[in-house]
């Protein structure tokens, strides 16, 4: 099942509008479209469990698709949403979280240290 992390980013979130929206677009693919808030997991193309979700700036939102037409559903599904949300951004996987990196200090011109 492929699946895609967003954050809600809009300043009313996600409402009637672009929802009925999204689950306009959803509906036009066969497969099993889910939209994961916290514990919940509703159908993606029912405009009423989406808007159920109550989505709202800083959501954290998994949409996900499976099915014959999963890749052409997530793609045009993001493109939908792009006004929207964003994506969860991905840690470095060369920065440990947990070290605390020393602050770099520009060199100052004719200054030793």
């Amino acid at each position: 099942m492929a699946g895609l992390d967003l954050i809600v980013i809009d300043p009313t979130g996600l409402h009637a509008r672009p929802a009925a929206r999204f689950v306009q677009v959803a509906s036009r693919f066969a497969s099993r479209i889910a939209l994961r808030h916290n514990e919940r997991e509703v159908d993606a193309k029912s405009l009423i469990a989406l808007l159920g979700l109550t989505l709202r700036p800083g959501s954290r939102i998994n949409l996900s698709a499976d099915g014959a037409d999963a890749a052409e559903a997530m793609a045009a599904l993001e493109v939908e949403l792009a006004p929207f949300v964003q994506p969860v951004p991905t840690p470095d996987p060369g920065v440990d979280p947990g070290i605390e990196h020393p602050a770099v200090r520009p060199a100052v011109a004719g200054l030793d240290q």
